[in-house]
């Protein structure tokens, strides 16, 4: 039913275990060839890991048995298993991390039992969603006015490449663009869309919000978010829709497409500043947060797009708590 819906909408648009360290386990040679195998299987046995885990059987089981069989014949009641060769855990070790690494969490949403005011409490890994004191988005109504550095932008242009990931469309950035403000450089990898917007101003919120997430070299994130209003055609909102899949997961990389993400940007480049956190799970917080003062404009052909895929995917305001808002 999305599949139509978004169809039909988009006709009127025209347009990221090693062994334990050298503990002596005492027991009879049968059991120690079976409990050394299956100690290391267990370690390995992930889901993206399985057939890792049966080859790292096969070899640890052949170890152990080679150990088992050095002992003199007179020691035949307990062996001493030391730990696996710096070969195997080499071989092993990269493999089992990255399907640690890539294991899913519990799914969120944004409607029902998975929705917004329940992330903290479906996955150990959500709890800052609930438990954190500074969380995005929020509602700016007051702020302090400070003489805030200039953000410079050094935008280039980027080969489209669009992902339905089940929450939102986002557009992955090529390397080497991104915004500096004072000392701080980040690099822009991704942008996405929110409907409604995330954050209100004055209480109220606006019909689409986009986010440009960045990364610094020492790891510290910041997003720059631009307010949607319903207005004018935008172009560069024709070219992503258009190529946006409809199939959670998919995505698309038009040949000879390229975008600007400071087609997204507002004339006037004032903002409001704030340190909060992701928007969505796991709601990791230390996230600097530039919020432009003016919005740009979308037609509603584009906003209904969009809202036929997405009709809402937006995280509720969370409370400011003592933190403070600065802006121009």
């Amino acid at each position: 039913m999305k599949k139509l819906l978004l169809c039909s909408a988009l006709s009127f648009v025209f347009v990221a275990p090693s062994f334990a360290d050298d503990t002596a386990i005492k027991v009879s040679q049968e059991q120690a060839v079976q409990a050394v195998a299956q100690e290391q299987a267990e370690d390995l046995a992930k889901d993206g890991a399985k057939d890792i885990v049966e080859t790292a059987k096969d070899d640890m089981k052949d170890e152990a048995t080679a150990v088992v069989d050095s002992v003199p014949a007179q020691v035949t009641e307990e062996v001493v298993v030391v730990k696996e060769s710096d070969q195997m855990a080499a071989e092993v070790e990269p493999a089992a991390a990255e399907a640690r690494d890539t294991q899913a969490h519990t799914a969120w949403g944004y409607s029902g039992a998975n929705a917004a005011p329940y992330w903290g409490t479906l996955d150990t890994a959500y709890e800052v969603c609930q438990q954190g004191s500074q969380q995005s988005p929020i509602n700016i109504a007051k702020f302090l006015q400070e003489d805030l550095p200039n953000l410079s932008f050094q935008y280039k242009p980027s080969p489209l490449e669009v992902e339905n990931n089940g929450h939102t469309i986002q557009v992955n950035y090529a390397p080497a663009s991104g915004f500096s403000t004072g000392d701080k450089s980040y690099n822009l990898s991704y942008i996405d869309f929110h409907t409604p917007s995330e954050h209100y101003l004055d209480g109220a919120p606006y019909p689409m919000e986009a986010h440009l997430v960045h990364k610094a070299l020492d790891g510290s994130i910041a997003h720059i978010a631009v307010m949607m209003k319903v207005g004018e055609h935008n172009p560069l909102v024709e070219g992503i829709w258009l190529n946006a899949p409809i199939e959670t997961g998919a995505t698309k990389t038009p040949s000879g497409v390229e975008i600007s993400a400071a087609d997204l940007l507002p004339v006037s480049k004032a903002y409001y500043k704030y340190e909060g956190s992701l928007t969505t799970p796991p709601c990791t917080e230390g996230v600097q947060w530039y919020v432009m003062k003016d919005p740009i404009e979308i037609s509603e052909q584009q906003l209904k797009a969009f809202q036929a895929l997405f009709p809402v995917n937006a995280r509720p305001v969370q409370a400011l708590n003592d933190r403070v808002v600065t802006g121009d």
